[in-house]
């Protein structure tokens, strides 16, 4: 011991008395000492300072009616049930985990405390108290009860099926009611299963992907299928995150169907295809219409010319020459030829299609979905303003779906590929009058074009037949419309329909 430590020649008791007083000032936790009938004998700075009071306010002070005097909830705590004096009465050590403290100002907070008995020669002199404030820690156990709450409330609700399965082993530890519709089993039943056992993939894929969600942290596919108890195979999008529950790695795991959006998308692609069909059928109907129309005029010119080389030859040669024979027979085959002809422009005129009073915004918002992949590998984009409040109509929806996506596919190939081009359609209703508007940002339409721009077989385009918007004419001019197209100031072109307003009433 050097020279200059002030322990130097003290006496062992003042030397504890004072190590003990300097470890009670330092101490973080509240601290103080009861007499046998509850008088406080000491009390650390920590307990003074959260409590409100100073030291010296609580020395020789009965600190149950100072600062333990009543609940939580306001009711008074009598002394006799106080956990603290029981100390004192049964020599036992009382621990606490979640009670109050009274400050002075007469707000209380949380506290957990342990009540040591003190003893002297044999009897109990009094008792240690030790406590410390947990209000971040009741804090915390509240966010967590709340995250708790929400999460087994987001578990529950969720039309996924949702689980939650043992990092280490696999095995199902919890489950939403969603994961027993799916897959037919109870929850007895799940528990007893791994979670390989509930998905298969392509080889190697199931295991891979937990490695994934283990490594990374979180993962998500649409390749596995859920079995069911049944041995049914059900496409599913599988996303999986770590998580921690009780000091353990588990992985929550959410399954959704996908059977019915990939019936839906199969649907989509079916009437699209249709759509298609009918597009063709009828670029192929207005082009061979056109023919016929065409061919009609130079067919009736060779009957005539026929019909007077057989007068001429009936004069010259007594009508029974072989080149009348011939001539008749030309005559016979022009003659079937224009039957031919007339019945394909009776079978090509328009019948009537199936007209239903239905919105505008609704035909568009359904036709939508089956461009949008085209238009997305174009690198190109739809940017929509529809008018939810647009009125119904008497409209044929096909035909109508039919110039809506010749309008959008016409703007994708006059953008061609510029990258993040917007094709912009609208719809909004005006004067008994619905407008619809599909516009690009393309070069636009030269003069000559537009002159001719409905007119069958005209066309800019290389590979095209140049029917696709005479077609959009017709069908608009059938529905009592008018369709038309116009450059945009900022450039591009804009193709512009409208719709009169018709009740099934104006139609009786």
């Amino acid at each position: 011991m050097s020279d200059t430590d002030p322990s130097k020649g003290e006496n062992p008791a003042d030397l504890f008395r004072r190590q003990r007083d300097l470890i009670l000032m330092a101490s973080g936790d509240g601290i103080y000492g009861i007499d046998d009938r509850g008088i406080s004998t000491f009390v650390n700075p920590a307990a003074a300072r959260m409590s409100g009071y100073s030291v010296e306010e609580m020395l020789g002070r009965n600190l149950h009616e100072l600062v333990h005097h009543s609940h939580a909830d306001g009711r008074h705590f009598p002394s006799v049930e106080c956990p603290i004096h029981e100390a004192t009465r049964d020599g036992k050590i009382h621990r606490i985990y979640d009670d109050v403290f009274w400050r002075k100002d007469g707000t209380s907070f949380p506290v957990e405390y342990v009540s040591t008995p003190i003893w002297d020669d044999g009897r109990i002199a009094g008792a240690v108290v030790s406590f410390r404030d947990i209000t971040e820690r009741k804090r915390a156990e509240q966010e967590l009860r709340d995250s708790e709450q929400r999460y087994r409330a987001m578990f529950d609700g969720s039309n996924a099926a949702g689980f939650l399965i043992d990092a280490e082993t696999c095995f199902v530890l919890d489950e939403n009611k969603r994961t027993c519709e799916l897959f037919g089993y109870s929850e007895a039943q799940l528990r007893l299963l791994r979670a390989e056992d509930l998905f298969v993939g392509a080889p190697g894929e199931i295991p891979a992907f937990w490695r994934k969600v283990q490594r990374e942290g979180a993962a998500e596919t649409e390749t596995p299928f859920a079995v069911t108890a049944e041995g049914e195979r059900i496409p599913v999008r599988l996303s999986a995150s770590r998580i921690r529950y009780a000091n353990r790695t588990g992985l929550l795991v959410l399954a959704t169907d996908l059977s019915v959006r990939r019936e839906i998308e199969a649907r989509a692609w079916a009437l699209q295809s249709e759509l298609h069909h009918v597009s063709r059928v009828s670029a192929m109907g207005e082009m061979a219409s056109a023919m016929a129309h065409e061919l009609n005029q130079p067919l009736s010119a060779v009957m005539n010319y026929l019909a007077a080389a057989r007068r001429l030859s009936r004069t010259e040669f007594d009508g029974e020459s072989r080149t009348i024979q011939m001539v008749e027979k030309a005559i016979s085959q022009a003659s079937r030829a224009g039957e031919i002809i007339r019945s394909l422009r009776t079978f090509l005129d328009k019948g009537e299609s199936e007209t239903e009073f239905a919105s505008p915004y609704d035909v568009i918002h359904d036709t939508l979905p089956l461009i949008e992949p085209a238009v997305a590998a174009a690198g190109l984009s739809l940017s929509c303003e529809l008018d939810p409040d647009a009125p119904h109509t008497l409209l044929q929806r096909v035909n109508i779906q039919q110039v809506l996506l010749n309008l959008i596919r016409n703007a994708a190939e006059a953008m061609g590929e510029q990258a993040q081009g917007v094709i912009n359609v609208a719809c909004w209703s005006s004067n008994d009058q619905i407008w619809v508007e599909v516009a690009d940002q393309g070069p636009g339409l030269s003069q000559a074009q537009q002159a001719k721009l409905f007119q069958p077989f005209n066309t800019s385009k290389s590979d095209g037949m140049g029917v696709g918007l005479s077609i959009c004419h017709s069908i608009i001019s059938d529905h009592d419309g008018e369709i038309c197209a116009e450059n945009r100031p900022d450039g591009g072109a804009v193709f512009r329909f409208c719709l009169p307003v018709i009740t099934p009433g104006d139609r009786a």
